[in-house]
């Protein structure tokens, strides 16, 4: 556990330590909320709330993992009753959109034809994964967005090893037949 002692202490440990991780904490908020402003709002949430209790974290373990605890213990506890979150179809699909933003060269911003496949593409992707069952999309948003290992989205979630695994699996089969009918129907692939 992080030892108590002053104030700053805490601060620049916090900073040092979680902040590096607000990135993706807010891209898997990002996917649970399904609204970039909720979104903001929840990784505010989670990472003031890690703050508040960072005493309680054990250094040198996986500070991305708790601070992954903490945004879907807040999301579940709080967003999702509020009526906040909409079920959405896929966790993978996002996180393909989020690679190819990230992977986009500078030139394509400023070809019409990547931008229109690109917002085409965000579209199909946040479509795939608004259609996954809640249980599904949370367990893809911690493992492939969150980069949770299992046992830590076990925790997360407070089930089983095998229940992440069957779940993870199942997402990924919905996410892939989900896509794979788009790109079918776009010309992209004729399997």
């Amino acid at each position: 556990m992080v030892n108590g002692g002053s104030e700053a202490k805490k601060r620049k440990l916090f900073e040092e330590q979680a902040m590096p991780h607000a990135d993706r904490v807010y891209a898997a908020a990002r996917h649970l909320a399904r609204n970039p402003d909720d979104a903001s709002d929840l990784l505010q949430e989670t990472m003031l709330r890690g703050f508040r209790f960072f005493d309680q974290f054990t250094p040198g373990t996986n500070c991305r993992a708790w601070l992954m605890t903490i945004l879907y213990n807040t999301f579940r506890n709080g967003y999702r009753r509020a009526g906040y979150v909409h079920v959405s179809s896929s966790s993978e699909e996002y996180e393909r959109a989020l690679e190819a933003h990230s992977l986009a060269s500078p030139r394509s911003g400023d070809n019409p034809e990547c931008i229109t496949l690109e917002k085409v593409m965000d579209e199909q992707v946040e479509a795939a994964l608004n259609g996954l069952a809640d249980d599904f999309r949370e367990v893809l948003t911690l493992v492939d967005i969150g980069e949770l290992s299992y046992e830590e989205a076990a925790l997360a979630l407070k089930v089983p090893i095998g229940t992440v695994r069957s779940r993870l699996s199942r997402a990924r089969a919905v996410l892939r037949r989900s896509l794979l009918k788009f790109a079918r129907a776009q010309g992209y692939t004729t399997r």
